[in-house]
């Protein structure tokens, strides 16, 4: 199988500098205006209240751990032998990167802004915050659960390789040895969680639900992540989003 490794050209590394000049005071004037405050709360709140609906996911996770990620993984590199649909799942995967997908979400915020699309502009701002968010909590785990990607090996248990004495390079840290919970989808679920809930048409919620699940397969697809992996993102990505939507639900009223 075929990798491709893309390298953003220096024009465009140069204007990246630069949005990120003027995006870094507005999200910090965001933060101060509390848009993470009581976050963390909410999440405890949520844990206990659907606690029995996260147990049974954790124990579904763990059967497909056991059971299903060896042979997903071996499905899809014998998929893509006979469709040859690498590139298009690697594009999708270069769409959720975590710059990207904040980019994004800060245009659509500036731009909603100046159109005086309230609602979508708070919308935009609350996704960005649970995007940050997730980010956070992805280095946190990644870090602790240290586990092998399937490009690597074909172990699906093996877990903290920080404690293994052949695992201390700093880049094996950084890509082979940091597989759950995927950034992509867990940044990606939980920017759209949001416009979830703040949008009840069906096609727009069926829209987001399809980006999710492009997000979530492309990062099986290209041998990045298990299925677990992509799974329990899932399941994190929904929790945070909502978290920070709920938190920052009231200023709908108080904005609109």
């Amino acid at each position: 199988m075929e990798f491709f490794n893309y390298r953003m050209p220096p024009f465009l590394t140069v204007m990246g500098a630069l949005y990120i000049l003027v995006a870094a005071p507005i999200l910090i004037n965001l933060l101060r205006a509390g848009y993470w405050s009581g976050v963390a709360r909410q999440i405890s709140r949520n844990l206990v209240r659907y606690k029995l609906h996260i147990a049974i996911f954790l124990l579904l996770d763990l059967a497909i751990i056991t059971w299903l990620d060896i042979p997903v993984t071996l499905a899809v590199k014998q998929m893509d032998t006979w469709s040859h649909s690498y590139t298009f799942w690697d594009f999708i995967c270069s769409c959720a990167e975590g710059g990207l997908l904040s980019g994004v979400l800060f245009t659509g915020f500036m731009l909603a802004d100046y159109f005086k699309i309230k609602k979508l502009a708070l919308t935009f701002k609350i996704s960005l915050m649970g995007s940050i968010y997730a980010g956070l909590a992805n280095g946190i785990l990644k870090f602790l659960f240290n586990r092998q990607r399937p490009s690597i090996g074909l172990d699906q248990w093996h877990f903290f390789a920080f404690f293994e004495s052949g695992a201390k390079h700093f880049d094996d840290l950084m890509y082979a040895f940091n597989s759950m919970p995927s950034g992509h989808t867990i940044s990606t679920v939980s920017a759209l969680v949001p416009f979830f809930m703040a949008y009840r048409n069906k096609y727009v919620r069926g829209c987001l639900v399809l980006w999710a699940i492009l997000v979530s397969f492309s990062r099986v697809y290209t041998i990045n992540h298990w299925l677990s992996d992509v799974l329990m993102s899932c399941m994190l990505g929904i929790i945070i989003g909502l978290a920070v939507y709920q938190a920052n639900c009231k200023r709908y009223c108080n904005e609109n």
